[in-house]
């Protein structure tokens, strides 16, 4: 089993194909569809990337992005955003995010932000 992964997404379908994704290529994945349970569970167990979407039940994904790049033990956890947004490179630098993934993506391309963001992750815990 590698890495785990925080997957927060409020659409079902979109969520469910990013976690069948994400445990076919080994990872663990724990998914949320509220950043409230989401912090919950940044506090209590260590992720080696979170995969945030902009756009949840009318909550603003940047508000967490924000938050968990404030946080002194969280701070260094990847964050990617995930969206729609034609904004999504300016919202990324505003809210401090490491990376983006626009919507609608190809599977192949989703895979391999995982493995880029998580592998840039543990470097920079390494230095």
């Amino acid at each position: 089993m590698r890495d785990k992964v925080l997957v927060i997404e409020d659409e079902p379908v979109i969520g469910e194909m990013m976690c069948i994704l994400l445990e076919i290529e080994g990872y663990k994945v724990i998914s949320l569809n509220d950043t409230a349970s989401a912090l919950r569970k940044l506090k209590a167990e260590e992720v080696a990337l979170v995969m945030l979407d902009l756009n949840l039940a009318g909550e603003d994904g940047r508000d967490v992005c924000r938050y968990i790049k404030e946080q002194p033990d969280l701070q260094h956890t990847p964050v990617v955003l995930v969206s729609a947004s034609p904004d999504l490179p300016q919202i990324k630098e505003e809210c401090g995010a490491d990376d983006y993934l626009s919507k609608p993506f190809e599977l192949a391309d989703f895979v391999q932000k995982v493995k880029d963001s998580i592998s840039r992750g543990q470097a920079s815990n390494v230095a």
